[in-house]
């Protein structure tokens, strides 16, 4: 992750509609940009010191931002005190709550398709606790470590694939896919459910939230009709006929 910092000075009259135009043009130009993560304005009121924002993905994101950056610094010269002279600086960024709660949910992500129940249980903090369908609720490590070992004994090739991770202070939410082969019983809050032999694919989203480098809390969301459908313990929906038409 990578930050571009413009450090200027505004006149203090001049700083409420600045704010405003700084919403209106710099917040969508760095956040549709690509590879553009998200920007923020701070604002000292007292001696008019801004400090611009932006985030992204990678160095070469944020160096290819450089020409718009220079076009909004023009835009917002009107605004500029008179000793003022706007630059734009390009910063790695070292560490962060977020880089850290996303790389303690990444972890915990590689052990699971590793099967290495233990790295998942060291991942929690003691107190954690776990939320999933079926009205499932867990606390501590080993509870939360004995709910995924059950799926990984029913789904000796089980895998999960995040498609999207978003990070937010301390919180985490991952959209992903689920994937095996159901070759072994399957405990439920409904019951045991033999092996199969069925294949299933289904998505999941999970929110983290991460307390020093541990996971204090996890809350899974998935479609269990999906799950028992693809495991054939549920009739499949009805399929919508094709609409005939006139001979």
């Amino acid at each position: 992750m990578n930050a571009g910092v413009v450090k200027s000075r505004y006149k203090k009259t001049e700083l409420d509609k600045a704010i405003k135009e700084y919403t209106e043009l710099a917040l969508p130009s760095i956040t549709t940009h690509e590879g553009g993560r998200s920007a923020m304005l701070l604002v000292n009121r007292e001696t008019g010191d801004v400090l611009s924002i932006g985030i992204y993905e990678s160095e070469a994101a944020a160096k290819s931002f450089g020409p718009k950056a220079e076009k909004l610094i023009a835009s917002f010269e009107k605004y500029k005190a008179a000793d003022s002279k706007p630059t734009r600086e390009l910063y790695e960024i070292a560490t962060s709550t977020q880089l850290e709660a996303r790389a303690v949910v990444e972890r915990g992500q590689k052990a699971f398709n590793a099967h290495d129940m233990e790295a998942i249980a060291r991942q929690g903090a003691p107190d954690s606790e776990m939320t999933a369908p079926g009205d499932v609720k867990l606390k501590g490590p080993q509870a939360i470590k004995e709910y995924n070992q059950n799926f990984i004994s029913a789904f000796p090739d089980a895998r999960i694939e995040a498609k999207n991770i978003f990070t937010q202070g301390n919180h985490v939410i991952v959209e992903g896919v689920f994937t095996g082969t159901h070759d072994g019983v399957l405990k439920t809050p409904m019951g045991d459910v033999p092996a199969t032999g069925r294949k299933v694919k289904g998505e999941f989203v999970q929110v983290f939230e991460v307390d020093r480098g541990l996971i204090k809390s996890l809350h899974l969301m998935f479609d269990q009709v999906q799950l028992m459908t693809q495991l054939g313990m549920a009739p499949a929906p009805p399929q919508p006929q094709a609409a005939k038409t006139n001979r």
